[in-house]
């Protein structure tokens, strides 16, 4: 039986309590030093170790390390080129990213999982399903979701089980979702999804599309946002585990076959935010997904997307232009 993201991220935060409590004893036993000034010698320490990994994650993934020149993406021509950010912009950046990953990993996911999100009082207020990245649950939104409530989102979360799994395994318990639902509100839901939550989307979507009985229903959602995500593979994902991380590859077959698969409508209905700057998803230009509606942001970390505030007004702007957008008549093809 397989860890849920919660427990895994309990078992993470154990270790490092651990590694605390051995970096203490061995202080005090076999240096001889006063408990308080050992202790925080043991919390410095986790701490710059933490600090150092999520320096690496950035180094990696803005370096594309492991990925040849010539195979990145050049920006389209169109795009607005990222500035520099400078020594104190990049520092922000980073400090900023620290603060988000430490909040992410050690206190939402592992102990707020149960935690469900308010809920607005229209009745009738458009539903958004949250979609989650990798090795991530539901909590991941607990920051973002109280802005989308406040602005007339009814907001629904949902686990992608087996955490380490195939992302082609995630589509039908998504598109099964989607279509609950539709049915429960009279109205298919707008999709928010960070990292490989988006790849999971276009999946669900390819997967409707291929089901002969519903060829010309109508699409399972009223549009999809994604939050940084890999659309065209990452660096970082070559030391990932599971059948996802290898999904996730640069250039991998099944994202491939992902965009082969994919219609020129349902792209259009695709609106990808992301940062130039991202700590996880890259190398820069990762995110730009060719025809969909792209808006690239600076200055901020993968996990801060979920909770920066560029980014949470990129991401109602653009559930607000998608709700505006819907046609319960179109179809996908």
């Amino acid at each position: 039986m397989s860890l849920t993201a919660a427990a895994l991220r309990r078992v993470a935060v154990a270790v490092q309590t651990a590694a605390a409590g051995g970096i203490v004893a061995g202080l005090v036993t076999g240096a001889g030093w006063p408990w308080l000034p050992a202790i925080g010698a043991a919390l410095l320490a986790v701490l710059v170790g933490f600090g150092i990994g999520v320096a690496t994650a950035f180094a990696i993934t803005l370096g594309g390390v492991g990925i040849a020149p010539g195979a990145r993406l050049a920006h389209p021509a169109d795009a607005p080129h990222p500035q520099p950010l400078g020594l104190s912009g990049a520092l922000r950046c980073y400090l900023s990213e620290c603060r988000a990953v430490f909040r992410m990993f050690n206190w939402l996911q592992p102990f707020r999982s149960r935690i469900t999100f308010a809920q607005p009082r229209s009745a009738d207020a458009p539903a958004v399903l949250l979609v989650h990245g990798y090795g991530c649950n539901h909590a991941v939104w607990l920051d973002m979701a109280p802005a989308l409530v406040a602005a007339g989102y009814r907001c629904e979360g949902i686990d992608l089980e087996p955490v380490l799994g195939n992302i082609d395994d995630y589509a039908p318990a998504l598109l099964a979702r989607m279509r609950d639902i539709a049915a429960r509100s009279g109205q298919p839901p707008l999709l928010v999804c960070h990292s490989m939550g988006g790849l999971a989307a276009r999946a669900a979507q390819v997967l409707a599309h291929r089901d002969a009985a519903t060829r010309d229903a109508p699409p399972p959602c009223a549009g999809i946002v994604t939050l940084g995500s890999p659309h065209h593979g990452c660096a970082l994902a070559r030391y990932g585990s599971g059948h996802n991380a290898r999904q996730m590859r640069w250039d991998s077959p099944w994202l491939q076959a992902l965009a082969n698969a994919e219609t020129p409508a349902m792209q259009a209905r695709i609106v990808s935010v992301f940062s130039w700057h991202d700590s996880i998803a890259g190398p820069p230009g990762t995110s730009w997904l060719h025809g969909a509606r792209n808006v690239p942001l600076a200055g901020i970390g993968h996990v801060s997307l979920l909770r920066h505030p560029r980014a949470v007004a990129a991401t109602l702007s653009a559930l607000d232009t998608l709700h505006a957008a819907r046609t319960p008549a179109s179809t996908f093809m």
